[in-house]
């Protein structure tokens, strides 16, 4: 989930401004994920998770552990992903149903698109798979994990179509980091990308233009091109 793009004031800056927007509005509130999350265990003691025989490495930074799959090698071309190469890499559900890719990026924190939550803010509708390969096939490395809440980005869809599209989402309960998974690493606020850097997409999506949508995690090499505007979402 992101925006990249050129002209204006450079090259790449549009996507250095959106994600010094986001980061402006994410570190705040990630600050807060310690004190926040020990109200949500409190009062999300019925919380409901599936059962995992992995073993957890310890509730730790997230910055010691963040963006180090175990799995490494490159596939292009919108291809089936290897297990465990995007630990990070959560389903968000709608109601019981898969309706958007997410990322975890903390013990207690899961971003995903503001657009995923126009039919509802209620967090009780929603709910995160982690540790998932294939979404109808889970494992005893899989969890499901119930949210606390929900917090859309403000500005969304204000300024502009689908502008600010981001959104965090706070778990009743932290994740126990496995090597099935992991968060994504944060980039620094003053962080910019540079023009034809390299992205990676990934996740459940439509595979074709008639609707069919994967259950097997996929992913994909996208480089921005000098010029264009990309913007991918989850």
């Amino acid at each position: 989930m992101a925006n990249a793009g050129v002209g204006g004031a450079g090259p790449g800056w549009r996507a250095a401004y959106a994600l010094a927007v986001a980061l402006l509005w994410l570190c705040p509130l990630l600050l807060h994920t310690q004190s926040a999350g020990t109200t949500a265990q409190s009062a999300g003691a019925k919380a409901q998770t599936v059962r995992t025989t992995a073993q957890p490495t310890r509730t730790t930074q997230a910055g010691s552990v963040c963006g180090k799959p175990v799995v490494t090698g490159k596939i292009f071309g919108g291809k089936n992903a290897p297990d465990q190469r995007w630990p990070w890499q959560a389903s968000l559900l709608y109601h019981g149903k898969h309706i958007c890719g997410a990322a975890l990026i903390d013990a207690f924190w899961v971003i995903s698109a503001a657009h995923c939550f126009q039919k509802s803010h209620e967090p009780s509708d929603y709910k995160i798979l982690l540790g998932y390969h294939k979404l109808q096939h889970p494992t005893e490395h899989s969890l499901q994990m119930t949210v606390y809440r929900v917090i859309v980005h403000d500005d969304f869809n204000k300024c502009h179509i689908m502008g600010s599209d981001i959104a965090l989402l706070q778990l009743h309960r932290p994740v126990n980091f496995t090597s099935h998974v992991l968060p994504a690493c944060l980039p620094e606020p003053n962080a910019t990308l540079p023009l034809y850097t390299s992205c990676w997409i990934t996740g459940w999506g439509m595979i074709t233009e008639e609707g069919e949508q994967d259950r097997v995690d996929e992913e994909s090499k996208a480089e921005e091109e000098g010029g264009a505007v990309a913007t991918m979402r989850p």
